[in-house]
């Protein structure tokens, strides 16, 4: 079977709903289907349909606001890397930025504001 998108739809693979860790090595479980886990994500275009965004390209990453993305459904087709996977439609509305290289799954937060590994007792100051 060959999938094809149509009219401005954006079909994604490689959804990021997994683990992420932080530059120090800390695990940050996944949230998906927990309230946590409102949270935009990356996905990897696979197709676009003939009225899709000319700016965007096969191959490229978007970051899709939470819930501007379909169920993942289980696709065979020939161009898979294992010949199976899942396969997202995404809304062409929903994609806030474009990423022509894979997005880290590192989080990296700043670093006046992160968490500094010690305790501070707010009464004490």
């Amino acid at each position: 079977m060959k999938l094809r998108a149509i009219r401005d739809n954006i079909l994604c693979i490689n959804g990021d709903f997994g683990d992420m860790t932080t530059e120090s090595g800390l695990i940050i479980k996944s949230t998906a289907g927990k309230s946590e886990g409102i949270t935009p994500r990356w996905f990897q275009i696979f197709e676009l349909g003939p009225e899709a965004d000319k700016d965007l390209q096969v191959g490229q990453w978007v970051y899709v606001a939470y819930g501007r993305w379909t169920e993942g459904l289980e696709c065979e087709d020939e161009r898979f890397p294992d010949g199976k996977t899942k396969v997202w439609r995404v809304e062409p509305d929903g994609c806030l930025a474009v990423s022509d290289e894979q997005p880290e799954q590192q989080l990296n937060y700043n670093k006046s504001t992160a968490f500094d590994g010690s305790y501070h007792n707010v009464l004490d100051q």
